[in-house]
């Protein structure tokens, strides 16, 4: 018995490291410095494209450390010990790291630059500035939706699998009113100029009386929604006073973010934002 552990050993190789270096879910992180010190023995590879890396190891205990290049991050440790190694074995090591991805733009709603709103993509959130400039960091890799907290619009971005500072511009769409699950309450409409709710011109008693009136019908029924409705054409300075009208919608009035939608109509007088009370539409029965 002990000749053929003699054998084994004396046919099997030399002990083998060997691992990854990746963003979970993503890709592997290329040309990544990994070294491999055992004592007063240092070996140092770089990674494939994939990640990966290998060492012809000495028996005994060693440390692994990773050296990651421009444009990635770490997102555990970076140092391991290893081992002891003896010959024939083969020890695993993976280290998680994650790209930098840098999302810059500006926020556009038909064609034109929507400021002062908070948006939202994987998790993180940005303020755009008056000319809708915005800045997103940390991004993962893939489609990546951009959503307008309010009013509720989105588009979606395509981000690279490796490192990325990327400049573009995100024009987000906005649904016609024919295309939503929605049919119309008969009640009042609240209709207001758009330059009023953009210049910040305070609501008459009447306006504040009818708006809270349609406030209270939505909030009654989770069926109901508010919409607010512009022209095609108006659609760029639309947006900009939906934001204004869903923050009082949403604050003061206390209706639910997700009863309040934006959306277009041909029958909405121009240069107006009207505030229209719909229900959802019942699910066919089949």
């Amino acid at each position: 018995m002990i000749a053929l552990v003699c054998v084994l050993l004396a046919v099997a190789g030399p002990p083998r490291v060997e691992g990854r270096v990746y963003e979970p879910g993503g890709a592997g992180t290329a040309s990544a410095e990994v070294t491999l010190a055992q004592g007063a023995r240092i070996q140092v590879v770089r990674t494939a494209a994939d990640g990966s890396f290998r060492f012809r190891a000495f028996e005994g205990d060693g440390t692994l450390s990773v050296r990651l290049p421009q444009g990635w991050i770490a997102a555990g440790a970076l140092t391991r010990q290893v081992g002891p190694a003896l010959r024939g074995d083969v020890i695993r090591a993976d280290f998680s790291a994650r790209a930098r991805r840098v999302l810059r733009g500006r926020l556009l709603v038909g064609g034109r630059p929507l400021g002062n709103v908070r948006l939202s993509a994987a998790g993180l959130s940005a303020q755009t500035d008056g000319q809708g400039r915005f800045t997103l960091a940390g991004l993962p890799a893939g489609s990546v939706e951009v959503r307008l907290e309010a009013p509720s619009l989105s588009a979606r971005v395509e981000l690279p699998s490796g490192p990325a500072d990327l400049s573009r511009d995100v024009g987000l769409a906005v649904p016609a009113l024919s295309s939503l699950r929605l049919r119309a309450v008969p009640h009042d409409v609240e209709r207001r100029p758009l330059g009023d709710w953009i210049s910040g011109k305070p609501l008459s008693d009447r306006q504040i009386a009818t708006i809270e009136r349609l406030a209270a019908l939505a909030n009654l029924d989770a069926g109901f929604r508010l919409v607010m409705a512009v022209r095609p054409s108006d659609v760029a300075r639309g947006a900009q006073a939906a934001v204004l009208l869903q923050r009082y919608l949403t604050g003061p009035a206390l209706v639910p973010r997700g009863r309040v939608l934006f959306s277009v109509a041909e029958f909405a007088r121009a240069g107006h934002l009207e505030l229209i009370l719909a229900r959802m539409n019942e699910p066919e029965i089949r």
